[in-house]
């Protein structure tokens, strides 16, 4: 009877330990850091942990590892992060590499498609069940938080990107020369564009100008800078949704030929830039900047770069943003950026690890973390000249100390580029580049859906599609050459892909 007695009061222990245990998982609130946490609780930070983070890389490369914004991390948090910086060009195929090996790092950026293509097997932890324990990543809208995650989930945290970030701008001081007025409408447009190109709005003699130029993506096989104009003629962002069902711009054929006949008729008159075909991610703006073009597509956080680049070369040049000409029904866009891309942790690893991962998260987008992400540490980076006056310091452009805000995790705020030791009137030009821009958004309501077909051959597909289009544009090829390249498409593939894509669209 002893011995069952015994026996009884230990599993009674065990099951209030288990109890207790579960408790503090599914309900426990991260304490602040550097603060005791109670004995079992998964956010307790007493113990140190070593997290490895993988991230894109842009210009420049990432910090080294003896970082002092690391370092800083390391000590608010007791942590030993590791962040592994991967050039961009590079990132989809380490990805590729990393899942071959079953060998992910515990937390890391994952493009839309791989994020699509693994979500179902098990590989990104779960975050709705704690998302409550963590109040700035709850506060992060629902729409980017929950696009593309299975029904009920959310298995990463959204990368903020300014969905409508860029303006279309003009040389204020060629229409001045000219005696004109900023276009309000399409027609308006390329009156000021013809004139720009012809009429020597920089006045030094030479026809050596042009109305405007744009590029073509070979990502997405898209016109770049002149989204204004195709949406103007009613063209969608890719897809459209009509009568419940999604249809894709390569079969709005009437609407294609509205605007490359616009188009048509500006590269033969010289009015459209006819190095188009070759043109880069940046070659409008550096054009823009060279005065030799006097429109362009402008990141409002680049707007004093380019006012100076442009006042190097003349220095009464004066760069205005404007809002997209509308074309014939009154309709116009600005170029729209989908969030479509996550930082996602590992479900391998253990709890503590996922929760510290969190906490650090939750603390990159609170007011305080916000701040240090993005202008990095007083007295190091940055110091205090008074309430609202603040002062860069050399150790800034050293250090880089806002790369996790540029290219890690951020608030969602348009303002991510603007630094409190800049001037506030330059911020207000900023903020309303973007209120402006906020009224023109072009949604693609397909942005992240799946298809089987398009990954296996929606690329070509499309690469084909815009060789009729650049060789109708330039005149090789009639207008009427697009139904011909319209059914070419749907034919090889496209058809499936529709069906795909509303399958998808409906789940």
């Amino acid at each position: 009877m002893k011995k069952k007695l015994l026996m009884l009061c230990a599993l009674m222990l065990a099951a209030g330990s288990v109890i207790a245990c579960s408790k503090q998982e599914t309900g426990a609130t991260a304490p602040k850091a550097g603060e005791p946490a109670a004995s079992g609780n998964v956010n307790d930070i007493s113990e140190k942990l070593t997290i490895t983070w993988m991230s894109q890389a842009f210009q420049g490369g990432g910090w080294p590892e003896d970082h002092p914004m690391i370092r800083e991390i390391n000590k608010k948090f007791n942590v030993d992060l590791k962040i592994q910086w991967v050039p961009f060009a590079n990132y989809k195929e380490k990805l590729n590499v990393l899942a071959a090996s079953n060998e992910f790092p515990d937390v890391f950026y994952i493009l839309h498609p791989e994020f699509n293509k693994w979500k179902k097997q098990g590989l990104f932890y779960d975050i709705q069940p704690v998302l409550k324990d963590y109040p700035n990543l709850a506060k992060i809208p629902q729409g980017p938080l929950t696009v593309l995650n299975p029904k009920g989930k959310v298995l990463g945290i959204p990368y903020y990107l300014t969905e409508a970030r860029d303006s279309y701008a003009v040389r204020e001081d060629w229409l001045k020369n000219l005696g004109m007025s900023s276009p309000k409408t399409v027609d308006e447009f390329y009156e000021v564009a013809k004139a720009f190109a012809t009429k020597d709005p920089d006045g030094n003699g030479k026809q050596d100008t042009i109305g405007f130029s744009f590029y073509i993506d070979p990502t997405e096989n898209m016109l770049r800078d002149i989204e204004f104009l195709q949406a103007s003629f009613g063209l969608s962002r890719l897809w459209k949704e009509e009568g419940g069902k999604l249809v894709p711009y390569q079969t709005q054929v009437e609407e294609w030929k509205h605007f490359m006949t616009f188009m048509n008729k500006a590269y033969n008159e010289g009015v459209l830039d006819k190095d188009f075909a070759v043109n880069k991610v940046r070659s409008t703006i550096e054009k823009f900047e060279g005065n030799k073009v006097g429109f362009t597509i402008l990141n409002p956080n680049d707007y004093n770069n380019t006012k100076k680049a442009v006042q190097k070369l003349v220095p009464t040049g004066v760069v205005t943003p404007i809002e997209p000409p509308k074309g014939p029904t009154g309709l116009t866009a600005t170029p729209t950026f989908d969030i479509l891309y996550k930082q996602v942790i590992n479900n391998k690893i253990d709890e503590k690890k996922k929760r510290r991962i969190l906490m650090i998260m939750d603390y990159f987008l609170s007011p305080e973390g916000s701040d240090f992400i993005k202008h990095g540490i007083e007295g190091v980076h940055y110091k205090k000249i008074s309430n609202d006056k603040y002062e860069k310091l050399e150790a800034a452009d050293k250090d880089r100390q806002n790369l996790i805000n540029n290219w890690i995790l951020r608030p969602f705020d348009p303002g991510i580029q603007m630094y409190k030791w800049e001037d506030p009137a330059y911020h207000k030009v900023m903020r309303d580049m973007f209120a402006m821009n906020e009224k023109f958004k072009w949604p693609n309501p397909a942005a992240g859906l799946e298809s089987e077909t398009f990954n296996r051959s929606g690329g070509n597909l499309n690469v084909k599609f815009m060789e009729t289009v650049s060789k109708i544009i330039m005149g090789r090829e009639p207008v009427s050459a697009i139904e011909k390249a319209s059914q070419d498409w749907l034919a090889n593939g496209g058809s499936k892909i529709i069906e795909e894509i509303n399958k998808s669209y409906k789940e």
